[in-house]
């Protein structure tokens, strides 16, 4: 499993990484399956550019999740999820997004580029372990990437 997490902020990525960590030792009776793997990029060019890497597409490796902060400088996200829909290869990726807002005009933007999740920002340390781990639990299941776009990721309670 492979997760691309598209953060500014050194501090709120490494939280992530520690994150995934912690759910992955929680989860279940699998000990002998492979820790998931988290590439993070700074900025939705640097982003764009590791997804459209021609490494990448001659394998077909594309992560398994993104997660995007939507508060990237410049307004750059909206741009990221835009160039990810229009190209044929990367429209299809599930991403979940991490904001400081939860605004009904900004949801319903979002719905529209199809994001999977919205989660509001600041999170608890154990809401960010719990929607990791959520995920983790999904794909080791087996499910697809379509079935794990259905999926609702709430923030948890």
């Amino acid at each position: 499993m492979k997760i691309l997490l598209l953060e500014d902020s050194p501090g709120e990525a490494e939280l992530f990484c520690e994150a995934l960590v912690i759910a992955w030792e929680k989860r279940g009776p699998d000990p002998e399956a492979p820790r998931p793997g988290i590439d993070v990029q700074r900025t939705a060019k640097d982003a764009l550019e590791w997804l459209r890497n021609p490494a990448r597409q001659e394998t077909h490796k594309l992560p398994d999740l993104v997660v995007l902060d939507l508060d990237l400088p410049g307004g750059t996200s909206l741009t990221f999820l835009r160039e990810l829909r229009v190209d044929s290869r990367l429209a299809t990726l599930p991403v979940i997004v991490m904001a400081w807002s939860d605004g009904q005009s900004t949801v319903q933007c979002l719905g529209g580029l199809g994001v999977v999740g919205y989660v509001v920002k600041p999170m608890r340390f154990h809401e960010l372990i719990a929607l990791v781990g959520g995920f983790c639990r999904h794909v080791l299941s087996g499910n697809s990437r379509q079935e794990f776009c259905a999926l609702d990721w709430n923030r948890p309670t």
